[in-house]
């Protein structure tokens, strides 16, 4: 499917952050070292904006990492107006950036609306205070609360960060910080579950056994349904896992769930459950059955299938006694047949 969205990335590393949480070097994560001036963000809009390809409706600049409205508010003014001139010239149609919940407040969003600024990132990685506290993350979950509400109010789109499995976090506190993030209508989730980086605070925990970190398989349970969570109540999750690094970077990866293709391993999970769930419905609603016909949106194909045709091979396991037949099919929802 062609994109239809791009987004113009340009990475802070621990800039703007008076904290350094157990987890974090971004410096690795992003790949980047330095800020970058103002010659190298026109450089590279340029560039994308020379590559952009017929079908894209919706060009983002955005300022991820550190936090950016941490930052020194005349380094804030000095990248916003960059991004601002290609607003306002309509070679772009938003603004987005990242940053923590206690760096917000009335000042700081009248500075972002006032540089046309449409979308506000929150990394507030769980919804309890003794996870965050564990963390190192220096706010409490009532800043969440506060700065979503503020943001909200503004007029900005807000995205919600999380980070399952960080130090003291479990499974239940997970599935209730989702369930806590939805009481916040964000217009969107990231999920990024915790791994451990090298030169960290939690490095050194891991290596002195004083944290385990999830396996991918716990990663993938608890996103899965995390994600079923978030799309039950319509909020797109529009990221999970770390994105995809370089090998130079990925070697700094100590240990933890990270995969290249986590989302989709995600998603399988969760078309898996779908599909096993209304396969126990329809035996149970018809009876006596010895054969399944079960059509599949082949737009969602490769997630129903899951990697290597896995989900065919585990619900094949599960319902032995029946015969199972898949089929990929121009439909928007699965369909089964006796």
């Amino acid at each position: 499917m062609p994109k239809t969205h791009v987004t113009i990335p340009f990475f802070i590393p621990h800039s703007g952050c008076r904290h350094r949480c157990v987890f974090c070097n971004q410096i690795y994560t992003s790949n980047t070292r330095f800020l970058p001036n103002e010659e190298y963000i026109v450089e590279k809009i340029e560039q994308y904006l020379q590559t952009i390809k017929p079908g894209v409706n919706h060009i983002e600049v955005a300022f991820f990492g550190g936090s950016f409205t941490g930052l020194d508010e005349a380094i804030q003014q000095q990248y916003l107006a960059i991004a601002y001139t290609y607003l306002s010239l309509h070679k772009i149609h938003g603004i987005r950036l990242s940053t923590r919940p206690d760096y917000i407040n009335h000042k700081t969003l009248t500075l972002l609306r006032e540089y046309g600024v449409t979308t506000v990132e929150l990394g507030a990685q769980s919804m309890h205070d003794d996870v965050l506290q564990q963390a190192q993350r220096g706010h409490i979950v009532q800043d969440t609360l506060n700065a979503s509400k503020l943001i909200k109010e503004y007029g900005f789109n807000l995205i919600i960060q999380l980070m399952p499995g960080l130090p003291c976090d479990s499974f239940e506190k997970s599935i209730e910080t989702a369930r806590k993030t939805v009481l916040l209508y964000p217009d969107g989730v990231r999920i990024y579950p915790t791994v451990v980086i090298k030169d960290t605070q939690l490095e050194t925990l891991y290596k002195e056994g004083k944290y385990i970190p999830l396996s991918l398989d716990e990663a993938i349970e608890v996103c899965t349904y995390m994600y079923d969570i978030f799309t039950s109540n319509n909020i797109p999750v529009i990221r999970m896992g770390l994105h995809p690094f370089d090998d130079a970077v990925a070697d700094t990866i100590i240990a933890g769930p990270y995969h290249p293709s986590f989302g989709y391993l995600v998603k399988s999970r969760y078309f898996r459950n779908k599909l096993e769930n209304n396969i126990k419905n329809f035996l149970q609603n018809n009876g006596n059955i010895r054969t399944l016909t079960i059509k599949l949106p082949q737009y969602k194909s490769a997630e129903y299938y899951g990697p290597h045709k896995e989900n065919i091979a585990f619900l094949r396991n599960v319902f032995n006694t029946i015969t199972l037949q898949f089929y990929s099919a121009d439909i928007q929802d699965l369909e089964i047949y006796g």
